[in-house]
């Protein structure tokens, strides 16, 4: 094994059908590889993040690999070929930097949930406000409801790049598609990346309505999921 976890020249692993050499040149990762680098771009773009801040992964389709953004690098400063392929047991197979600090947690939901392809962890202001104030989002918007599949639940307070912290969002997240962690920002899967985009940014409405609602007498719930939350503070 060559230093930083990569495999010394002319050796071959099994990546699903692909060796060493099929992971730098396979399409499939090669797609991947822009697809992440354009959506952490376009996170940037709409305010979802700052600098080097949150990053985002796709599961490589037939394999056990993982494409994820590097560790503290602006978004409009990367290339394609600065994104990290890693292997789901968590080994850098690909990438000259190291991938992000919370390459843990990606690796736990995607072992939590066969059917997400990829995932956004965005640091966006009014979610994040919420998450600060030791709140959950309720379900308050119908697209929240059928895009999210319900409450925004909050992850309780971990350090980034922890187990505790991977463990925690995997619980937060259920079978939903958001959820916020305690002083710090928001999780948003779905079965492609561009799905979690759309979701981090339905988590940032539906943050801005549940807080501005407080201002003209408080949320509702939305009146199909009222009588789970009767009795409840919202």
């Amino acid at each position: 094994m060559a230093p930083g976890g990569l495999a010394a020249p002319g050796t071959a692993r099994d990546h699903g059908s692909m060796g060493l050499k099929g992971v730098q040149m396979d399409p499939q990762v090669l797609e991947a590889m822009n697809e992440v680098l354009r959506t952490g771009q376009e996170m940037a773009r709409r305010g979802l993040v700052a600098g080097s801040s949150g990053n985002c992964s796709i599961r490589v389709p037939n394999s056990d690999l993982v494409v994820i953004t590097p560790t503290s690098i602006e978004y409009d400063l990367l290339l394609q070929e600065d994104m990290c392929v890693v292997e789901t047991g968590g080994e850098l197979v690909e990438g000259r930097y190291k991938p992000s600090i919370e390459i843990s947690m990606h690796l736990a939901i995607y072992e939590a949930r066969p059917e997400i392809g990829g995932i956004v962890h965005t640091h966006q202001q009014m979610a994040t406000a919420v998450a600060v104030a030791g709140k959950g989002i309720p379900p308050i918007l119908e697209e929240q409801v059928f895009q999210l599949l319900g409450a925004v639940e909050l992850a309780e307070y971990a350090p980034p790049g922890t187990k505790e912290l991977a463990d925690k969002t995997v619980e937060a997240l259920g079978y939903r598609n958001a959820c916020l962690l305690a002083h710090h920002g928001v999780v948003a899967v779905g079965a492609k990346i561009r799905d979690a985009l759309l979701h981090a940014e339905i988590v940032e409405r539906a943050a801005a309505v549940y807080l501005m609602s407080h201002l003209v007498g408080g949320p509702k719930i939305v009146p199909f999921m009222a009588a789970d939350y009767e009795g409840k503070e919202i």
